[in-house]
């Protein structure tokens, strides 16, 4: 679906019409107002999902500033598919004015600078995939910012189109950038880089912080459901899995689980169940053939001396319920 078209009083004024129309249009349910001064088709806007919606909103904001505004932080992270929890409300942007890094609406101020680590994304400025990543993990809960590592780290399996990046001084094209990313975009960032930039944070804390976190990153998580998984089992003493462990399929395939535990002959998945309904995955097969695909492949790893136990997940959040779960299997902790 394209991106909806916004409409700014100026366009009326230029067609010859009374600005005051869209005011009426947005009141009779006709318009939709993104944001003071910025509308766009109420059944268009009604028609897009919470993440496209945000990125209008973004465009929206684009378009009424004296200057370009450069999104970062969780904003930013949306456009390279970083793994962040929660639903976005609020828009990140760098501002250089030391007293500018405070909320005012639904636009929240981060100091920063606007001459370096800057791309495009169609119209859009964006911090670029390093210093996004710094800045969300040490601002983030430890298990957040561990997700949000992992995926800056992780390289696709099956890369699928997704955003275009540019240098910053690129005339925007026409690309409509992608908010609903299922993976990362752009190649992998590396430990050492990450580790390099950390030294340039402001404060000692700050550093051990992100230091803390690099080292327990791992880019072969595949999704932040696995990154949580991960925390919350070290948080709990469990010894530490094999990530994404091979098994050769009878024909030859290789399929991977998302935790192996050698000694136990164990393996673990998080199921976040949402795959099975996503269009996109299993190459457009029905929900019925997923499943049955997926139940061959467990059971053609269960046939290799493997016990097999899978989590949600509303359990893997239950702290006490996980430990449960993770013991039952017969994982042991340290």
């Amino acid at each position: 679906m394209s991106t909806p078209r916004l409409i700014l009083p100026s366009d009326l004024e230029l067609a010859g019409q009374d600005s005051r129309l869209l005011t009426r249009l947005c009141n009779n349910g006709r318009y939709f107002r993104v944001r003071r001064s910025v509308y766009t088709e109420a059944a268009e806007w009604h028609a897009l999902d919470e993440f496209a919606q945000y990125g209008l909103r973004a465009a929206a904001f684009t378009l009424t500033t004296k200057a370009p505004p450069v999104f970062c932080s969780s904003t930013a992270a949306l456009l390279w598919g970083l793994w962040i929890t929660g639903t976005q409300t609020n828009l990140h942007v760098v501002t250089e004015q030391a007293g500018g890094g405070r909320s005012r609406g639904d636009i929240t101020r981060h100091l920063g600078r606007l001459d370096e680590a800057v791309v495009r994304c169609g119209p859009l400025l964006l911090t670029d995939k390093l210093t996004t990543t710094l800045e969300l993990i040490t601002a983030l809960k430890f298990e957040q910012a561990v997700a949000v590592c992992d995926s800056s780290l992780h390289l696709p399996r099956y890369p699928k189109p997704g955003n275009i990046f540019l240098p910053a001084d690129v005339p925007a094209g026409d690309h409509d950038p992608v908010w609903n990313l299922n993976e990362p975009q752009g190649p992998p960032l590396l430990k050492s880089d990450l580790l390099t930039a950390a030294e340039s944070l402001p404060s000692r804390s700050a550093f051990n912080r992100a230091v803390a976190v690099i080292e327990f990153a791992s880019g072969l998580s595949g999704s932040a459901g696995e990154s949580l998984s991960r925390v919350r089992m070290a948080q709990l003493g469990f010894v530490a899995p094999e990530l994404q462990h091979p098994f050769t399929l009878r024909d030859g395939r290789e399929a991977y689980v998302d935790f192996w535990f050698e000694k136990q002959r164990k393996a673990g998945e998080f199921d976040g169940r949402a795959k099975y309904l996503r269009q996109d995955w299993a190459g457009g097969k029905s929900l019925e053939e997923r499943i049955l695909d997926e139940k061959n492949r467990e059971d053609q790893i269960r046939a290799q001396s493997a016990g097999f136990f899978r989590w949600t997940w509303r359990e893997m959040m239950d702290l006490r319920g996980f430990e449960r779960l993770l013991r039952q299997a017969g994982i042991p902790q340290k």
